[in-house]
């Protein structure tokens, strides 16, 4: 090959004019291998089935009430192993969101959840069971390599957890949580503080349908991680007060019982149960009392700290599909048909000088 007509000069600098020579005079073959990848871009884009999206963006208000409690009250609950000492009220941090509709108990709840399809009502896990399956490209391009591994773990039994505190996944449920990975979505604004909660689904009723349904799933979890402390509190307020009640009824009625007994007797003895029995009265019924009264500002707090979502945008049917853009598959295709036909053409004159040598030893 001529040193003048070389791609590469001898300084190392790369002769554009030779390039696109080399280009303008395979145009033909360019342009052929260019349409074919644009022939399959528009089969692959015809291939696929219209999804559309269904969405709701709401935005969380939060308090930060903590639990009104008296001292008194705190070194009660320590002694009986209880630790009050700061209970406020958790805001969950905006960064865990997208792990509580990745998690397997949202899922589950997602899959157990009714849909109306026509005149019936199914869950959605049989929803999604009966569908037809997508076609995929990576599928296909992948078919052999997950054949091999298909008889690799066959040759492989993996060993099995036996435990009843270990959530266990089929296979099928395993595939429903990585399909649903890709259809139900959530997006956080960090700067004005909404979220964006978008379902994807071939008909757009069942995609509204589940929309809704993750979005109160969603919003439920917030709540529960928010008023986790204030619950614990309010259950633990709640079985204290039960116990004082019956211990302050109970020396009520053995004060009454003993004044009646004894009504006519003034001895110092009589005077010293008497004082003893009303003093555990006394202490039974301040004990009584400040249960009482906190379990009513337990109760104000859960209320008060209870997170209000405020819907920006509800969730409506969508009209229009949101997937697939055929026009940018095609254009992506006819991309890279160009990208291939165009390399081939300018590494062919170096593949050829290559063979020859090969050739030659």
């Amino acid at each position: 090959m001529n040193k003048k007509n070389n791609e590469i000069n001898d300084d190392g600098s790369i002769d554009l004019i030779e390039l696109l020579s080399n280009l303008w005079k395979s145009k033909v073959f360019i342009i052929k291998i260019t349409l074919f990848f644009t022939l399959i871009g528009i089969i692959y884009s015809f291939s696929l089935k219209n999804s559309f999206t269904a969405s709701s963006v709401f935005y969380p208000h939060y308090q930060n009430n903590s639990v009104v409690q008296s001292q008194g009250f705190r070194s009660l609950a320590g002694l009986a192993g209880f630790d009050l000492g700061s209970q406020t009220s958790d805001n969950i941090p905006t960064s865990l969101y997208p792990k509580i509709i990745s998690s397997p108990q949202f899922k589950i709840e997602i899959l157990n959840s009714k849909i109306s399809l026509g005149k019936s009502e199914l869950s959605y896990r049989e929803y999604l069971l009966n569908k037809p399956p997508k076609f995929n490209l990576k599928k296909v391009l992948l078919f052999p390599i997950s054949i091999i591994s298909k008889i690799i773990k066959k040759n492989n039994p993996e060993s099995l957890i036996e435990n009843n505190e270990i959530l266990k996944l089929s296979n099928e449920e395993y595939s429903l949580h990585k399909e649903l990975s890709s259809i139900i979505l959530l997006q956080l604004n960090n700067k004005e503080g909404f979220i964006q909660l978008s379902v994807i689904d071939d008909d757009p009723l069942i995609a509204s349908q589940i929309a809704k349904t993750a979005n109160s799933i969603f919003q439920k979890n917030i709540i529960d991680f928010k008023l986790k402390n204030l619950n614990d509190t309010f259950e633990f307020i709640s079985t204290q007060l039960d116990i004082a009640k019956n211990n302050f009824y109970n020396l009520q009625d053995s004060l009454a019982i003993f004044s009646d007994k004894n009504i006519n007797i003034k001895s110092d003895l009589f005077l010293n149960k008497y004082s003893r029995i009303e003093t555990e009265y006394n202490i039974s019924k301040n004990i009584y009392n400040e249960l009482a009264l906190n379990k009513e500002k337990t109760a104000i707090n859960v209320k008060k700290n209870t997170p209000i979502f405020t819907i920006i945008k509800p969730v409506v049917i969508p009209n229009e599909k949101s997937n697939p853009k055929r026009s940018l598959i095609v254009i992506t295709f006819s991309f890279i048909g160009l990208i291939i036909s165009s390399l081939y053409v300018l590494s062919r004159s170096v593949l050829f000088d290559i063979w020859k040598e090969i050739n030659k030893k």
